[in-house]
């Protein structure tokens, strides 16, 4: 990627009739602009599905002239694949769709969670990492600007509280996504509903089938803890929103383990043929084939297990480390391909900093964190530590 490289953001391809694909964007280098996710749009005879809604205007716009073309139904159903705002903004497209009965998903998860009070949320979750480090100081981008928030962070946290802090700095930092229609009063809580086990190709999942069977709900609970899938079988299209991001676990409600769970169950339906074409939250295209989707799929995993074992081999050779301790190692792991590869992937290109996926992914697997607050220390799981 590169800072010349011409943004996709709206643009609109026919993938199928009567399937659409409207392309999102990332955050590029130095771009102040917001990153929204791809989006879906699915007509199923009298029946029209969105799976996410992105965000801006460019999305939107691209969104009604599918639903201009489509015209009346008789079902629409909104789904959100999660509640983080990037998958959500255009969310109020449901009020214009000309339907006999409308539905708008996501798991309870999601409605109930702070997620969709975006700045709470995020204060939230850099609350819970503040514990062991400070998550402000781990950005390599912008630098001097995450400073400046610290400084003000710890100044007014002292009268105000340092969580609410965040959460005005976050409400700063996000208002770039505005505005904001997530259509809150559609929500349906789709796990109301009793679940399925469903088989794809020979894999198993607990999941929903809302209406007729023109497509699936599987939860997931990866990436989010509100994260689900959508299958087409008509068209073998799933659409995994955000767990294929290779920076993972992402932020500290993120399970690692559910994410290799489901990246691994996606690959088997892959090459059990049942997926033909994915879509994901990100990828600059929608992704064909057999061949295409399984080196995705596999890219990630892999990748994955030689960043854990770059961090094994970190402490192999040194114990009681802080996470910018454990960063400066891991980039001088010279002859790992995985090292240049996350450095170059981490904040701006993706959300989070690695020192955050670093804490996030050592808490996970059992690595111990000790010390004062925001002065933690790493040791290898079972490492005896003095007092």
């Amino acid at each position: 990627m590169n800072a010349a490289r011409q943004s996709r953001l709206g643009m609109t391809e026919r993938l199928a009739e009567g399937l659409w694909f409207v392309h999102g964007d990332m955050p590029e280098p130095a771009s102040r602009a917001p990153d929204f996710c791809n989006v879906v749009v699915y007509r199923a005879g009298r029946s029209l599905y969105l799976v996410d809604s992105g965000g801006g205007a460019a999305i939107r716009g691209s969104i009604r002239r599918i639903l201009e073309e489509v015209g009346p139904v008789d079902s629409f159903t909104l789904i959100n694949t999660h509640a983080h705002l990037d998958h959500i903004c255009n969310n109020d497209v449901i009020a214009e769709v000309q339907a006999n009965t409308k539905h708008h998903y996501l798991l309870r998860s999601g409605i109930a969670s702070s997620q969709l009070d975006a700045p709470g949320y995020f204060a939230e979750q850099f609350n819970r990492l503040e514990a062991v480090y400070d998550p402000l100081s781990s950005y390599r981008a912008e630098r001097i600007k995450y400073q400046i928030a610290g400084v003000v962070r710890d100044v007014l946290g002292r009268a105000f509280g340092p969580t609410r802090v965040m959460g005005w700095l976050f409400a700063f930092q996000l208002r770039k996504f505005g505005p904001v229609g997530d259509s809150r009063q559609t929500m349906e809580a789709i796990d109301d509903q009793p679940s399925l086990r469903i088989d794809i190709g020979g894999v198993d999942w607990d999941g929903w089938r809302p209406g007729p069977d023109d497509l699936c709900i599987l939860d997931a609970r990866s990436h989010s803890p509100c994260d689900v899938l959508v299958y087409i079988p008509e068209h073998r299209l799933l659409c995994m929103g955000d767990i294929t991001f290779p920076l993972f676990p992402t932020w500290p409600d993120s399970s690692r383990d559910r994410t290799l769970d489901v990246l691994a169950k996606s690959l088997a339906m892959t090459q059990a043929g049942a997926v033909t074409t994915l879509a994901d939250g990100h990828g600059d295209r929608c992704f064909r084939g057999k061949a295409e989707i399984s080196t995705l799929l596999r890219t990630v995993l892999d990748d994955h297990s030689s960043f854990e074992a770059a961090l094994a081999d970190v402490f192999a050779a040194d114990d009681g480390l802080t996470p910018a301790e454990v960063y400066e190692r891991f980039k001088h792991l010279q002859d790992r391909p995985v090292v240049d590869k996350y450095l170059d992937l981490e904040f701006p290109r993706s959300p989070p900093s690695l020192q955050n996926v670093m804490v996030t992914t050592m808490l996970q697997l059992g690595y111990s964190a000790r010390g004062p607050h925001r002065q933690q220390r790493f040791y290898r799981s079972g490492t005896a530590v003095g007092t």
